[in-house]
């Protein structure tokens, strides 16, 4: 598993709940939280730990590196904050 793949874990996150109205971005029920939502931000991030968290060493040392090229050169695409900050942490925990 590369970043990249890491990336779209992130991005495809949904809200925990789309059944009722988001208190944080307002989405309505039945629709997704927006990209920067804080609450689908925070299952996006557990979901890319646990998969960084069942990567070899040696695996996760390769998705860092990849993660901090592209954080460098500030990297836009849709997923790649949510994936940075959760392989970030786990490397500096």
């Amino acid at each position: 598993m590369d970043f990249m793949e890491l990336m779209k874990i992130a991005r495809e996150a949904t809200s925990p709940s789309i059944d009722e109205e988001c208190g944080i971005c307002l989405a309505t029920a039945g629709v997704r939280c927006s990209e920067m939502c804080d609450a689908r931000g925070a299952l996006a991030v557990t979901r890319v730990r646990e998969m960084v968290r069942a990567m070899t060493q040696e695996a996760r040392e390769q998705v860092w590196r990849e993660a901090k090229e592209r954080e460098e050169r500030d990297d836009e695409t849709p997923g790649f904050f949510w994936a940075w900050w959760a392989v970030d942490e786990e490397m500096n925990r």
